[in-house]
């Protein structure tokens, strides 16, 4: 029998689906590059004593973290959920993690109701950005002398709102700039999931990188930290 209009374009939109579908599924089997070359040039690790600098350096340096809401399918639970994010382009670093999701998603559906929010990360993770990059001993089980939950190995948690970033806001484009440079399969995933920017604005600050209990770092200190200094003119 014919098919109407609306039968037509639902048709339209499944293969469409299952076209995305398809393409990421092949992204996700490829080889990697041949080379071991990072998105991101690594910065060097800043020193144990400059906390603000070191914590600024992880949001900068890692890729994914675990974001965790306040969870509206099991009321006044905490729930976590691995999410890739970026502060900014390779060579810039704004402090500020930006995030790409949908509001199909868990957390971003506890965000309408409850845009508190927390994002943790930790040293163990960078292996991830690249195949040259090596776990610290530090963090490393397999080196018998580390571990992800040792001291050493630092730990963050960015504490704060996470807020909705309108399309036409200048600081959407920046964002997505950099989402999609140091996320690069981002930018083929289906565009019917309505995939928004949101930021985490940071009110608070727990770090641990050494022993003799955590650290709560000040916000203000932490912005005004620079990764990417000007080069001193003569």
């Amino acid at each position: 029998h014919r098919q109407t209009p609306a039968q037509t374009m639902l048709r339209y939109h499944i293969l469409l689906s299952l076209l995305h579908v398809l393409r990421l599924v092949q992204l996700s089997l490829a080889d990697g590059p041949e080379d071991d070359s990072c998105i991101c040039e690594l910065l060097e690790r800043p020193d144990v004593l400059e906390k603000e600098k070191r914590a600024r350096w992880m949001v900068h340096s890692l890729e994914y973290g675990i974001l965790s809401t306040i969870s509206t399918r099991l009321p006044g639970a905490p729930f976590g959920n691995v999410y890739s994010f970026v502060d900014g382009l390779c060579d810039t670093s704004t402090g500020t993690p930006y995030f790409y999701g949908t509001y199909m998603d868990q957390s971003f559906k506890d965000m309408l109701a409850n845009p508190q929010a927390s994002l943790t990360l930790t040293e163990a993770s960078l292996p991830s950005l690249c195949a040259s990059t090596k776990a610290l001993k530090s963090c490393s089980s397999h080196s018998g002398r580390g571990d992800p939950e040792n001291p050493v190995c630092a730990r963050l948690t960015l504490t704060g709102t996470l807020v909705e970033i309108e399309a036409d806001d200048g600081e959407y484009e920046m964002a997505q700039q950099a989402l999609f440079q140091r996320h690069p399969v981002m930018q083929y995933w289906p565009k019917n999931h309505e995939w928004i920017i949101a930021k985490l604005d940071i009110e608070d600050i727990w770090f641990i990188d050494y022993f003799g209990g955590a650290s709560i770092l000040d916000v203000k200190e932490y912005y005004h930290t620079d990764l990417f200094p000007a080069p001193e003119s003569d």
